[in-house]
């Protein structure tokens, strides 16, 4: 493979044209100008805050990829690629926790909602009705009672949703119980089946209450989940650390994410220095000052490019071990499916401006 160029020559030169257009997105233009809407920042950082907490979950499974050689390492003068490996891995542990830290605290210090909901494809819909309320955390799992069950993504497309709805609960049905994880009862007021209620079956007064629609908390209710494209997003990240996926593909897949990252917000920070009528005052920007203040500087950082080019020559250190021009072409063909997975999705996450 080394004949051939390093494989993160080889992925960045594959598709340039996706690539410049997931890297200079018009939402990161208007990021760099201070126009991007405070109520579009919270929607793109409560889903991005999503994919750093499933990024924790990948890290470990790569980790537990390696396995160290038996030696004793004083015999050889230099680590081992696989110890380079778990290197990069823990730096990435580190900066995430820290990642998760700072969205928090700027989120707090600039009133940014790291729930919001996006209108086109954020969210979850309750379509049934009843008595009591759901209870949501960040990961879109709604509760009710002692029972739970992972809530439903997609938008407000509610004939969308029953369809899922009828397919996840046929059984429940004809059961009279819930089969889906968390074990609660169905309520199945129509032919499609509805979503999820309470373990007590509601008095006819309180069904008669919601049916009329006089129980907002539980009546077509919108709560915060993972978008569409985070969901797929994790699941990509779930797929690329499972074990039939190489140690070097699951790094190609981690250095392809940060380097779509740095790459994004490089391009944000330089529209923010070509910003011709800006003074210096970031907060007269629509979002407060929070990306041009912060964010930016944070995400475009020399730092973050040392972080970056570490991961990339460990997985072209690793690439360049393979034995076999024919494996190294193979090998050098999975990592491009996943670098074109990434660079599509990269350019589907951004928000629409």
């Amino acid at each position: 493979m080394t004949s051939q160029g390093p494989l993160t020559a080889y992925l960045l030169a594959s598709t340039p044209n996706a690539l410049t257009r997931a890297t200079t997105h018009p939402f990161l233009a208007a990021a760099g100008r201070g126009t991007l809407p405070k109520p579009l920042l919270s929607q793109w950082l409560s889903q991005d805050r999503l994919y750093a907490q499933s990024y924790i979950r990948f890290i470990g499974l790569l980790l537990s990829k390696i396995r160290l050689p038996t030696q004793n390492p004083t015999t050889t003068p230099h680590p081992s690629s696989e110890q380079n490996a778990i290197n990069v891995l823990i730096d990435a542990l580190v900066n995430i926790r820290t990642e998760l830290t700072f969205f928090e605290k700027t989120a707090n210090d600039f009133s940014l909602d790291l729930t919001a909901i996006s209108a086109e494809e954020g969210g979850c819909t309750l379509t049934s009705c009843g008595s009591g309320s759901y209870i949501t955390t960040s990961a879109g799992i709604s509760t009710a009672g002692s029972g739970s069950t992972p809530g439903l993504t997609g938008g407000r497309d509610n004939k969308a949703l029953d369809g899922a709805v009828a397919a996840q609960h046929a059984l429940c049905l004809s059961q009279g119980e819930c089969q889906m994880p968390g074990g609660e009862i169905c309520m199945p007021s129509d032919p499609l089946g509805s979503a999820h209620a309470s373990r007590a079956t509601p008095d006819p007064a309180s069904a008669a209450k919601a049916k009329a629609g006089t129980d907002p908390e539980r009546c077509d209710t919108i709560f915060f989940c993972a978008s569409k494209t985070t969901k797929a997003y994790i699941d990509m990240f779930m797929s690329a650390g499972s074990s039939g996926v190489s140690i070097l593909e699951g790094l190609a897949v981690l250095w392809a994410t940060e380097v779509c990252y740095l790459r994004s917000w490089r391009f944000a920070a330089r529209c923010m220095r070509e910003d011709v009528g800006f003074g210096g005052d970031y907060g007269s920007d629509a979002d407060g000052g929070a990306l041009r203040g912060k964010f930016i500087d944070n995400w475009a950082s020399v730092e973050f490019e040392g972080f970056v080019d570490s991961i990339g020559d460990v997985l072209d250190e690793m690439a360049g071990q393979i034995k076999g021009a024919e494996e190294a072409e193979i090998m050098r063909g999975r990592c491009l499916e996943w670098w074109r997975q990434i660079v599509w999705l990269e350019e589907r996450f951004w928000p629409d401006v």
